[in-house]
């Protein structure tokens, strides 16, 4: 909890003292590292993968992303391998899933800076619209 509290205070000083105007722009599909700090009941907290659903941030301090977790479940939707690219110290999992449940609007500021190029293809992409269609309306799949 003290690493917490020291690191979210930072942020806040850092906002306070100085105006970011460099805004990161990350595409559709990126996917980057975020840390989501700590947060309640369910919700996701710590460091995790995250897809970036918008289309273009350029001009906005907060992006919508899409969570990703290595363990199967409820809701998760298998993403294949995608954090090849991530895990050349064994550190991560190279299996995703999209935690459809979880679709979030962060600030730029909890990604980490020291993210790789890594993107989605199209097919995986239209693979989470259509699940995030599915969970979020009544829309039916008419496939």
């Amino acid at each position: 909890m003290g690493n917490w509290i020291e690191k979210e205070s930072n942020i806040f000083k850092n906002e306070t003292l100085k105006k970011d105007g460099n805004k990161p722009n990350f595409k559709r599909g990126e996917i980057i590292r975020i840390d989501f700090g700590i947060n309640v009941g369910s919700e996701l907290s710590n460091t995790h993968f995250a897809i970036v659903l918008n289309n273009d941030n350029v001009s906005v301090d907060n992006i919508t992303v899409l969570p990703l977790t290595s363990k199967p479940g409820y809701k998760r939707l298998y993403v294949g391998d995608i954090l090849k690219p991530f895990n050349q110290n064994g550190k991560y999992s190279n299996k995703g899933y999209a935690l459809i449940t979880q679709i979030t609007t962060i600030s730029k500021k909890k990604i980490f800076k020291d993210n790789i190029k890594c993107y989605c293809n199209a097919e995986t992409l239209e693979k989470i619209d259509n699940e995030i269609i599915k969970f979020l309306t009544k829309k039916l799949d008419t496939t």
